[in-house]
């Protein structure tokens, strides 16, 4: 037999290069981490003053939310989600993964709603990994120059000047702290900023954080809007069937839809990761349909903090309602790990908040039966007084279970403990004609609730469940420490 030494070589070296080729790609598969892909790119868009009971996919009766609908349908929906019972400390949680006393914000006024520059912001982290980041709307923590959210981890930035809620038509906003001149409606000029922001960064990452001012008051919106729900105001009273709150939402939910639309032509659906929720309970609309929940903005019962929270991935997530207990502090966490941004160890050690990755991605169905989260009214109108509201209005929340305390100061000064004395008293409520959803605990006592058997909370099971309430309330004093340290500084 003749063997060809040239051809013997020739197909030599063939073999090799199939074997060098082959384990590239072999290699090459095994490294294809999440690391190597593209970016994902991120949309936070935070409604202000919608409650959980606004939405007709939830059984509102007046209002149609088709947008918002369509939304939930397509994405993973929380029906056990709470923010913060009020605006400002929802942002600040939000943003930062831990509760808004953790950052100095107890209220909506001025400078106890400015966050501390101790805390870092989810931005700071979009920021670091190279991100471009964009705030539209309400920020609501501070705007001097050093609390402003430009100094908070986002390069663009659009306002209200004063950061309160001005006036609707034609406002003067600040750009990147540039007062400019605009017209038009401001919640549609909020949502044109957001979408050239979208536009002019689709080629890299972005972090855009949208922040409506409606339908928070004063409820003003176009005619057009409202002229669908002028008729009901003849059959019950204008605050319960208020055509312009309810035309302020019909306006959010057309915005929305055209904020989809913007992401679906850029060509980014399937690479963003998209969150809307609301920042607070029930307002104007909780006597029309509050989904059988006792309490509204301002409070800890479950109408006051529960509220609409939908995750979107283009196709990626399996679009279901889960009951698991979530919340906004889980918000950082989450958009950190499918981010891949880094949590500075200091800033990893304060957090609250999980991740919540692995149940929108289907790898687990269950998130750890150790979460507890707090919620807490604060807004103390003397930052001193602090220590006196310890139990003013507070709650735990775990698993199924809310653990609730509500002993109001009698400090005649404190605005909010006020109310709900006067309340219990018979005078007229804000949002609702129910004194109900204002009902305080028996003193010295917490009283626990079964949100799955019983959401509006009428039956209190603290004596047959001391096993639990010692486990919640544990946890509360625990948690008042840390309150304690950062509110003492």
């Amino acid at each position: 037999m003749i063997i060809n030494k040239n051809n013997m070589r020739k197909t030599l070296g063939l073999f090799l290069c199939l074997v060098v080729l082959s384990s590239s790609v072999l290699v090459a598969a095994c490294t294809n981490t999440s690391a190597d892909k593209k970016p994902l790119n991120v949309i936070v868009v935070l409604i202000d003053d919608m409650g959980y009971g606004d939405l007709s996919v939830y059984g509102n009766p007046i209002v149609k939310t088709p947008n918002f609908d369509l939304f939930h349908n397509q994405s993973i929906s929380f029906s056990n989600f709470a923010v913060s019972p009020t605006c400002a400390p929802s942002r600040c949680a939000l943003l930062t993964g831990k509760h808004e006393f953790l950052s100095s914000v107890t209220h909506t006024i001025k400078p106890m709603r400015n966050m501390s520059l101790e805390s870092t912001t989810i931005a700071n982290l979009f920021k670091t990994k190279g991100y471009e980041t964009g705030l539209f709307g309400k920020w609501h923590l501070g705007q001097s120059e050093e609390y402003g959210p430009w100094a908070r981890g986002f390069n663009q930035t659009l306002v209200v000047p004063g950061d309160m809620q001005n006036t609707h038509y034609n406002p003067k906003l600040l750009k990147s702290q540039v007062e400019i001149k605009t017209e038009g409606y401001r919640t549609d000029i909020i949502f044109d900023e957001a979408m050239n922001f979208i536009e002019d960064n689709k080629e890299q990452p972005f972090f855009c954080y949208l922040a409506t001012y409606t339908p928070h008051s004063p409820c003003v919106v176009p005619d057009k809007y409202t002229e669908p729900y002028n008729k009901y105001t003849n059959q019950m009273d204008a605050v319960r069937y208020k055509p312009e709150f309810n035309g302020m939402i019909t306006n959010v939910d057309e915005n929305l839809g055209r904020l989809m639309d913007k992401v679906k032509t850029a060509g980014l659906e399937e690479n963003t990761l998209i969150v809307v929720l609301g920042d607070n309970g029930g307002t104007f609309g909780v006597d029309t349909f509050n989904d059988g929940r006792r309490g509204v903005k301002a409070t800890v019962w479950s109408g006051g903090i529960r509220t609409f929270s939908f995750w979107k991935l283009g196709k990626n997530f399996n679009p279901k309602e889960t009951s698991e207990m979530a919340g906004h502090v889980d918000i950082l966490p989450t958009l950190a790990e499918f981010c891949n941004l880094k949590i500075p160890n200091k800033t990893k050690k304060q957090l609250e908040g999980n991740s919540l990755k692995k149940l929108l991605e289907g790898k687990t169905n269950k998130l750890n039966d150790d979460r507890m989260q707090v919620h807490h009214v604060g807004r103390w109108k003397d930052p001193a007084t602090w220590s006196a509201h310890k139990y003013a209005n507070a709650c735990v929340r775990w698993k199924q279970y809310t653990l609730v305390r509500i002993e109001p100061c009698r400090d005649s000064n404190c605005k909010t403990c006020r109310m709900i004395w006067e309340r219990e008293d018979g005078r007229p409520m804000l949002y609702t004609s129910n004194k109900e959803h204002h009902r305080m605990t028996e003193p010295g006592q917490w009283e626990l609730f079964d949100l799955e058997s019983d959401p509006y909370q009428s039956k209190n099971i603290v004596n047959k469940n001391q096993d639990i309430v010692k486990e919640m309330s544990e946890h509360y004093e625990t948690w008042w420490k840390k309150v304690e340290n950062q509110l003492s500084k």
